[in-house]
């Protein structure tokens, strides 16, 4: 019987060298391989079990898309990496402080540096 076992997002990038150092200095992600040394247009990260692939966007659409993008990771401890991800200015989105939500989790969001919301959540 067929099963599905995971997914992996693939976010949309303004600038790949700015994106990258926020995911790897800021969220705690490594690199786990790119396209081109020089100019990386498709990246793959990684933290703990979840994986996320970054992709250039060119012609000026990279924020429209990115703004359009969400992207929810369940996590063990929300309110530790909340704490771990607080450290850093600009981190923590300025209407995603870590609350606990009406549906049952508590959870924070981050904004990338193109625009993707990223919430982090744990069911409360």
């Amino acid at each position: 019987m067929a099963a599905l076992v995971k997914g992996i997002p693939v976010l949309p990038v303004e600038d790949m060298s700015a994106t990258l150092s926020f995911y790897k200095d800021k969220l705690g992600f490594s690199e786990q391989f790119r396209d081109n040394n020089d100019a990386p247009g498709y990246v793959g990260l990684k933290r703990d079990d979840v994986e996320l692939h970054l992709t250039n966007v060119g012609n000026g659409l990279a924020r429209t898309v990115a703004e359009q993008t969400m992207v929810r990771f369940e996590v063990k401890d929300v309110d530790a990496l909340y704490g771990e991800y607080e450290k850093h200015d600009g981190v923590i989105h300025p209407n995603g402080k870590l609350n606990s939500k009406p549906w049952g989790t508590r959870e924070f969001g981050v904004l990338d540096p193109s625009g993707v919301c990223l919430t982090f959540f744990h069911d409360a």
